[in-house]
């Protein structure tokens, strides 16, 4: 059995203005020195712009953690395509695994749905940025998809049924992901799907994996970065 632990996280969004940036720097103070730090995707929100120094300095900060830690960086849609100049001793890859017992991918290749419908996704965004200029509470554009309740609920129940179908394909106890931007610890067809949410909103979800559980974990923080 592995005696490790595992700390997993996704979705950061390093580079968009809703992303958590205290919030995270805060968890990372919390990690016991012999974790393993997982990002699970879209570590970077946009790879093509810049990031502000504060957001630079977090992504640095990672840096820094893998000279202290083992940190694996399981890409994302987002930052499939960024590299780095200096990445530190970070592993970049497309999924992981802690042995049998969970599955770790982002979860983008499990969405049979979104990317079929570009075209849906681009007035969707803009009917977000048209609503907030109108009054709507400023927010990431995930968080306004969920008042589209069906909509989401689909989204995330074929994320959640292709991930689970992988999972017992591959002999695996159970499977994390990020990309749906909602947390979610459920039970199907004798197989687990957590899904660790993301931080451009509260709450702040997190995986915790020991020799002996696998934990869905709340991070409680209320500041945020400007």
């Amino acid at each position: 059995m592995d005696e490790k632990l595992y700390y997993i996280v996704s979705d950061l969004h390093l580079g968009n203005a809703y992303f958590y940036q205290r919030a995270f720097v805060a968890w990372l103070e919390t990690l016991p020195d012999q974790a393993t730090l997982i990002l699970n995707g879209d570590v970077i929100d946009d790879p093509e712009r810049s990031l502000s120094d504060v957001h630079e300095q977090t992504l640095h900060r990672l840096v820094a953690e893998s000279h202290q830690r083992r940190v694996i960086w399981v890409y994302g849609n987002h930052d499939a395509d960024f590299h780095m100049v200096d990445s530190g001793e970070i592993e970049f890859v497309g999924e992981w695994a802690i042995g049998k017992r969970l599955h770790i991918v982002h979860g983008n290749n499990l969405d049979d749905l979104m990317p079929r419908h570009g075209l849906f996704k681009w007035v969707f965004r803009r009917i977000h940025h048209l609503f907030v200029t109108l009054g709507l509470r400023d927010m990431h554009v995930a968080e306004y998809a969920k008042k589209w309740g069906l909509l989401y609920r689909v989204l995330n129940e074929r994320v959640a049924r292709n991930a689970v179908r992988a999972a017992e394909r591959l002999g695996f106890e159970a499977v994390t992901c990020g990309h749906t931007h909602a947390a979610m610890d459920i039970q199907r067809g004798g197989r687990r799907y957590l899904n660790t949410g993301a931080w451009t909103e509260r709450p702040f979800h997190y995986v915790r994996v020991d020799p002996t559980s696998i934990e869905l974990c709340v991070h409680e923080y209320d500041d945020r970065s400007a």
